[in-house]
């Protein structure tokens, strides 16, 4: 019997030529359908991780947006925290700013009397543990001037050996209490910067060199560089490791202190150095080794001639001069502190100044002082019932009808106060004051031509609440 051919259910005659384009037909239809499937299951790939990559987009968005509030917010809290520090730092700094203000003056006008030698020992004591109460309160609102802005840089060309001498002058004592060698060469360099605050740069890293050295001693040194002048301070000291050299400049960090030594100071130094370095634009920089000691060298720009008129030691020269002119001066005080009236009118009394001191201005303008208007005016800065000693200054300018000099002297570290007193054009004095800075003040602020008036002496008006002139014998 003659068999049948099948191709997918359909008969086909052996040999016949039909079977052939069928085969042909069902393998391409079989490619067809693997093909096709290949393309669905491609596309259901692609779609799949379309999605998937959709989601992980959104994942990717949320998670970004979450990322973004989370360190907005950190940065808000840091800002908030930041002020809140600033904001405690002033209002602490002021309230101990105006006992130990009070205090140093006090302690100044005692000093002027006379104290036999166990009492005079006392006093210089006392007079020791002010200054150390002031040098911290110092180094606060050089801390605040910092966060407020207010240091502007005012660079000129002088000679840099008298700065480095007074810094010797005023630190070598500290070095010779532990007994540490301090030396300083002698240079004929003159370099171009701000001679106030580089000495501030200088002193922090002379006063940190001195409180973390316990043998040997302290170098302050200069090298000329291509660049500038390297003024280099160098100790031989604990030294400062790797890890620990970039901690040191931060706030209130203190490196081997974990007891908070008040001797070893606030941890501010090495940071407002820093800080004003860079304002100044002199590089500051730092190699040590454990064990051996460190240096800090800032770069400050070199000139050739630093001119007759850049020398630091004259202007005091000047202000001692001028110093004799206050016996006899007329001084209007306001201040809303009666302990603080009291601390000033005494320490004027013992320069033969004449003195009244008030509250308020408005007592000044109800109850002025007979006689011609004051030489100088002395008002704090924060008063009674939200004004200014700013405003104060220029109802009592207005009052005698004259620009009578004045100085601002306020406690407040606060950096919009800051910078509104500054910006009142009057010279301003952070307490607590040294008297010697007071008295050369208001030696500049009196006319050099002014006859001395009186006796040797003080007039002491209380205000309105005392009605009787009382004379004080210096």
């Amino acid at each position: 019997m003659q068999r049948k051919a099948t191709t997918f259910g359909v008969l086909t005659q052996p040999g016949s030529l039909g079977g052939a384009p069928y085969r042909a037909l069902a393998i391409c239809s079989i490619l067809f359908v693997v093909g096709q499937y290949g393309q669905v299951v491609l596309a259901s790939r692609r779609v799949r991780e379309s999605i998937e990559l959709r989601f992980e987009n959104a994942a990717l968005v949320e998670q970004l947006r979450a990322e973004t509030a989370a360190a907005h917010r950190a940065r808000r809290d840091a800002e908030h925290a930041n002020t809140a520090k600033s904001q405690f730092l002033a209002a602490a700094s002021h309230d101990l700013r105006q006992p130990v203000h009070a205090q140093g003056l006090f302690l100044q006008a005692l000093s002027q009397t006379d104290l036999a030698a166990p009492q005079r020992r006392i006093l210089q004591n006392a007079q020791t543990a002010n200054v150390a109460s002031t040098d911290m309160l110092n180094t606060l609102l050089d801390f605040s001037r910092l966060e407020a802005g207010v240091i502007t840089p005012r660079p000129r060309a002088f000679e840099l050996q008298p700065l480095l001498d007074k810094i010797e002058n005023e630190l070598a004592p500290l070095a010779d209490a532990k007994r540490l060698i301090y030396r300083t060469p002698q240079t004929d360099l003159a370099i171009v910067s701000d001679p106030a605050l580089l000495e501030l740069v200088l002193r922090n890293l002379v006063l940190n060199a001195i409180r973390y050295t316990e043998r040997g001693g302290v170098l302050i040194g200069c090298r000329r560089r291509r660049a500038g002048v390297s003024i280099e301070v160098y100790d031989t000291g604990i030294g400062i490791p790797v890890d620990k050299r970039e901690d040191i400049f931060r706030e209130f960090y203190q490196l081997g202190n974990p007891e908070r030594d008040r001797h070893k100071g606030l941890g501010l130094g090495l940071a407002i150095a820093r800080g004003i370095a860079a304002s100044l634009d002199h590089p500051l920089s730092l190699s040590s080794k454990v064990g051996s000691g460190s240096v800090f060298r800032i770069l400050v720009p070199r000139t050739l001639d630093a001119g007759r008129d850049a020398r630091l030691d004259d202007a005091p020269a000047a202000a001692s001069a001028e110093s004799g002119r206050l016996v006899g001066a007329r001084i209007l005080i306001v201040d809303d502190d009666a302990i603080v009236r009291d601390a000033m009118v005494a320490l004027l009394s013992g320069w033969g100044c004449l003195c009244w001191a008030f509250e308020d201005p408005t007592d000044v303008t109800e109850r002025p002082p007979q006689g011609p208007p004051p030489d100088a005016l002395i008002c704090d800065y924060r008063l009674r019932r939200g004004q200014t000693g700013a405003e104060a200054i220029a109802t009592l300018r207005q009052h005698w009808g004259r620009p009578i000099p004045a100085i601002l002297i306020t406690g407040d570290t606060a950096p919009v106060r800051m910078r509104e007193a500054l910006d009142s054009g009057v010279p301003l004095i952070h307490k607590p004051v040294r008297p010697d800075l007071l008295q050369k003040a208001l030696a500049a602020l009196i006319l050099p031509g002014r006859p001395p008036v009186g006796p040797v002496g003080a007039e002491v008006r209380r205000g309105p609440e005392t009605t009787d002139l009382v004379r004080a014998e210096g």
